[in-house]
């Protein structure tokens, strides 16, 4: 396939349509991708079979599985599966279950962990969907917490509080192209941090999308799709725990490891920006100039190496235990690594044929002002939506929206861009061929297909409420506060009156006495 961008037209929707439509209908997400993939090779080569057969394979497959940031994702994800199998066996997982299921002994109680733990792995998204979901899913599997649930609410932590934290690796980008947009629009004055800053209650979807999966978590309510899985959850039971409670002493084996996996992380974020950076440079600065990806490798690889050197020391696992644990906890993401690579590939496909472009002509010709902020939601979030990327979303739309905004109503310039990085946060959030979304599945050990289908109505039900209540009221000039207090209240109701139980709590029993 050529490299550079064509445009196709309504051709260039129709890779996306096949690949979420096939993936809702068959379930079977790796060939969906696939088939999807294909479409859009197939769409550049003139509709000729084998030339769009190769092309799948090269460029896009080879292009989307060598390209650098895709392999650090890769490895990154391999490193910390291999470090989760590790604890596993190492008996850590099990003994720091034992210790949470003190503080959250019911569903209710961890579903709440889940989502608090998921505030606090807030500097990155990847990182957020691996920790939280491996970190968490036993206690889950123990209370009967469907792995639909476990993914949704990872899933509703991981881009919605990275595009919002102050610290992460977002926010360095997001500022980067908002004052390359400035300097477009000749703002040359406008700090673009503090943009950013007074853009925050502008960023409704987010915000929205973090309240809406605390009140799933805290009221044990759910509705739709999310409803069944949670009651087919229920009657499967909790599934058998096999042998005795290991010593107290080996929750460290788990504790350590995902605190070097934060830490590390967080540390190395600092130190590669503070090499890079300015001595003048804000915190938001030196972040930003930090590579997120070789982050993520440092604090992985450090983690497994304290997996593995606390498992031997203790005498947890034997040298050949251990090799075998890193093989296999490699081996378990196989097939989610396959769904990445194809998800990398349609998104690449996608945005060779000028699917972006053509949205943006087709959705943003001639608006009024007040519309501003609400059509640029509806906008970024089907273009994230249908390419699966909320930078590249981002990448696109603010270059141009910022400058229309200051030539149609300046006033309006804050909530626009803010609806730019909220839209591509529900595509990002939602879309079945996202990096996150399928991160949040393999983290669950959900199946992906599942995953989509049951948190699509709660991604859908506060992306309307931020639309309908926020974005189009703030462009009528409403203060984005009360625009906020609206969104919440609405959330709150919905869940309230639409939401049930799905059936009796469950609660786990006393954790065994740690033996000594």
């Amino acid at each position: 396939m050529p490299p550079e961008t064509a445009h196709h037209g309504l051709l260039s929707l129709l890779p996306v349509a096949v690949a979420i439509g096939l993936a809702l209908w068959t379930r079977q997400v790796v060939l969906s991708l696939f088939l999807g993939t294909f479409t859009a090779a197939l769409v550049a080569h003139g509709f000729v079979p084998w030339t769009a057969l190769a092309g799948v394979i090269d460029p896009l497959l080879l292009d989307a599985i060598a390209d650098r940031d895709h392999v650090k994702v890769t490895v990154f994800s391999l490193l910390v599966a291999a470090t989760v199998r590790v604890m596993g066996d190492a008996g850590g997982t099990r003994a720091l279950v034992d210790r949470v299921a003190g503080s959250a002994r019911n569903r209710v109680g961890g579903m709440t962990a889940t989502w608090v733990a998921g505030l606090f792995i807030f500097f990155d998204d990847y990182a957020n969907c691996l920790v939280v979901g491996s970190s968490m899913r036993p206690l889950t599997d123990r209370l009967q917490i469907s792995r639909e649930k476990l993914a949704y609410l990872i899933d509703s932590t991981a881009a919605p509080m990275a595009t919002v934290a102050l610290v992460s690796t977002w926010i360095g980008y997001e500022v980067g192209l908002m004052d390359t947009a400035l300097d477009a629009a000749g703002h040359t004055e406008i700090n673009a941090y503090s943009f950013f800053l007074e853009g925050l209650p502008y960023r409704f979807y987010p915000l929205l999308a973090l309240l809406f999966a605390g009140l799933i978590a805290m009221s044990g309510r759910d509705f739709g799709p999310m409803l069944q899985a949670e009651q087919a959850a229920l009657k499967r039971g909790a599934p058998p725990i096999e042998g005795q409670a290991p010593p107290s002493a080996r929750m460290w084996l788990a504790i350590v490891p995902v605190s070097l996996l934060v830490l590390v992380t967080g540390w190395s974020l600092w130190q590669q920006g503070v090499a890079k950076a300015p001595a003048t440079a804000r915190i938001f600065e030196i972040i930003g100039e930090a590579d997120g990806y070789d982050a993520m490798l440092h604090g992985s690889l450090a983690a497994l190496a304290a997996a593995l050197v606390l498992a031997l020391a203790t005498g947890a696992l034997s040298i050949a235990a251990g090799g075998k644990a890193v093989v296999e906890g490699m081996a378990e993401l196989f097939e989610a690594l396959i769904v990445l690579f194809f998800a990398w590939a349609l998104a690449a496909g996608i945005t060779q044929l000028g699917a972006a472009p053509f949205l943006v002509g087709v959705l943003g010709d001639s608006m009024p002002g007040w519309s501003l902020p609400a059509v640029t939601f509806v906008v970024s979030a089907a273009i994230a939506f249908a390419t699966g990327t909320s930078f590249g979303t981002m990448g696109v739309l603010l270059p141009l929206v910022i400058p229309l905004a200051f030539e149609i109503d300046p006033s309006l310039a804050v909530a626009s861009a803010a609806s730019v990085l909220s839209g591509a946060t529900w595509g990002d959030h939602c879309s079945p061929i996202s990096d996150t979304t399928v991160l949040s599945s393999t983290g669950a050990g959900c199946d992906h297909g599942a995953h989509v289908r049951t948190q699509l109505p709660y991604a859908l039900a506060s992306g309307a409420i931020s639309l309908l209540l926020c974005s189009l009221p703030a462009g009528l000039g409403l203060n984005p506060w009360l625009c906020l207090l609206l969104g919440s209240a609405a959330c709150v109701l919905l869940v309230r009156l639409v939401g049930r139980r799905p059936g009796p709590a469950p609660a786990l029993s006393a954790p065994a006495s740690p033996r000594t």
